[in-house]
């Protein structure tokens, strides 16, 4: 097969440079794609990028005006990139092309209409009557995309889980909607524990993602654990509010923001030596991260929401009320003060995490292309 892939964002070299779920998985399909077939991936052109290079055998072409890596808004940047990418994928030899989030969805299915060929989008979470809520005003263009793409005539949609199916059912035909999930495979990381307990969290820091419960959380812990320390990976808007916050709880020695770490192995080397990890957040398309975790031998931590526990099959770590700090904090107390348990869902988190190889899941995916073009 002759396969494009479009994702807004690609790494730029084997370090593995990934700020979100969907450009793992984007890089992570490609690369096991590519190992039987041609790959091809359009993304947009970063700082300091080439505007074309290729990583593992994959041809990547980068679209559009340079940019910065955003989250949210940029809406000239992000319609150059489309306008751009949908410019070149029309004279490509392919004749599969797929997308990667709601800004590329409409890119790969403009470019098969042109083509003739079969359009994928591949779906991570569905966002219809929450894109206000979790972006605020900006989230209105989102909205509109979304509910756009979702009434195009996509060859197949993939969805990450079946959470994510049921909900993309009420917007799209049911027989023309799968279940595959993310990949999530990484070499063996190799790192010492850090010598205080440690709580690692990795993040975009938006407002959805609830870093700031996980702050309070750590504030009450500290009364009972004053050696604790908390470990934060990403960036993001609310960067800035959640050092104030820190800082308010006179947090500054307990909780360290690390921003972004460039090299996915560090991220891995982190959560490694972390003696707990963290997702408080309360909108997760799968929940990448909380497979990373087990598949390091760390017991994690996790709002109780249906694709975190999804991914999870409920192994691994604990959850917590969503949007409680006071209960987060209990269920923190909880595996620290119980070293059995602790060995436990280290175990049967390994365990699980195997359940995501690359391998199982590129043939998959496969399969399904194979029977579209065929």
């Amino acid at each position: 097969m002759r396969i494009c892939i479009i994702t807004e964002y690609f790494p730029k070299s084997e370090n593995f440079e990934i700020k979100g779920g969907a450009e793992a998985s984007a890089f992570n399909e490609a690369y096991q794609l590519s190992k039987n077939h041609q790959v091809t991936v359009l993304t947009s052109l970063e700082e300091g990028f080439p505007s074309e290079y290729e990583i593992k055998g994959i041809k990547v072409i980068c679209c559009g005006k340079e940019r910065y890596y955003v989250q949210g808004g940029s809406f000239l940047n992000r319609i150059s990139f489309m306008k751009d990418a949908i410019k070149v994928g029309k004279i490509l030899d392919i004749n599969l092309v797929i997308g990667y989030n709601f800004i590329t969805h409409l890119v790969a299915w403009k470019i098969s209409r042109k083509l003739n060929i079969p359009a994928v989008a591949r779906y991570h979470d569905v966002w219809i009557g929450e894109w206000f809520k979790n972006m605020g005003l900006s989230g209105l263009a989102g909205e509109i995309l979304e509910r756009y793409n979702l009434s195009r005539n996509f060859d197949l949609i993939i969805s990450v889980s079946d959470y994510t199916r049921k909900n993309l059912e009420k917007y799209f035909p049911a027989n023309k909607i799968k279940v595959v999930p993310n990949i999530v495979d990484f070499p063996a990381v190799k790192s010492e524990k850090f010598n205080e307990t440690t709580i690692s969290c990795v993040a975009r820091l938006v407002e959805y993602k609830k870093v700031d419960d996980l702050i309070r959380a750590v504030s009450i812990l500290k009364k009972e654990f004053p050696d604790l320390k908390c470990k934060i990976v990403g960036t993001g808007p609310m960067e800035m509010k959640l050092k104030s916050l820190s800082k308010e709880l006179d947090l500054d020695g307990s909780i360290e923001f690390l921003g972004f770490v460039e090299k996915h192995e560090d991220v891995l080397k982190i959560v490694n030596s972390s003696h707990i990890f963290c997702l408080p957040s309360i909108v997760e398309g799968f929940g990448i991260v909380i497979v990373e975790a087990m598949g390091c031998g760390v017991p994690f931590v996790a709002s109780r929401i249906p694709p975190v526990m999804e991914a999870s099959n409920q192994k691994g770590g604990l959850f917590f009320e969503p949007e409680n700090w006071q209960n987060l904090a209990e269920t923190i107390r909880t595996i620290l003060k119980d070293p059995e348990l602790y060995k436990n869902l280290q175990k049967e988190g390994l365990e699980q995490s195997k359940k995501y190889q690359g391998e199982n899941i590129g043939n998959e995916l496969e399969k399904l292309f194979l029977n579209l073009i065929n």
